[in-house]
């Protein structure tokens, strides 16, 4: 009986809870810059060239995102350029069937995924010197 009440005791002790983080505004990641979706619409004749999509999407529980990422749109989601603007100020961002503006607000946070081509390129570069290293002192 003790074995029981204990094992009740320790059932009820034990939560699970989930949570999830309430986003302060829609956003998206383009090289490195976040912007936030605004509610004003961009004409489709102020609209130039694509310049990304969205590639990743944001962590709902832990807020984390690396890459071109949004926390509220799909992959896939166009961004292109707003006529008169820069780039690196506004960007338009698809919505179904509209298109909306979409400010910069700052730098997005360090991530090592977003430097993956780099460390990759390093270490096959160090590996081929390591090998040629070992090629030359076994000649000389």
């Amino acid at each position: 009986m003790k074995r029981v009440v204990w094992m009740l005791v320790l059932l009820l002790s034990v939560s699970l809870s989930v949570h999830a983080l309430s986003w302060a505004y829609a956003f998206v990641v383009l090289d490195g810059r976040v912007y936030e979706v605004t509610d004003i619409m961009v004409l489709e004749a102020d609209l130039g060239d694509v310049v990304g999509e969205v590639e990743t999407l944001a962590d709902d529980m832990t807020g984390d995102y690396y890459g071109d990422a949004s926390n509220m749109y799909p992959i896939g989601t166009e961004y292109r350029q707003v006529e008169g603007e820069s780039v690196e100020d506004v960007l338009a961002v698809e919505d179904g069937t509209e298109w909306k503006r979409a400010e910069f607000v700052h730098e997005a946070p360090f991530d090592s995924r977003n430097h993956l081509d780099v460390i990759a390129y390093a270490a096959i570069g160090l590996g081929i010197a390591v090998f040629l290293g070992t090629r030359l002192r076994k000649r000389g």
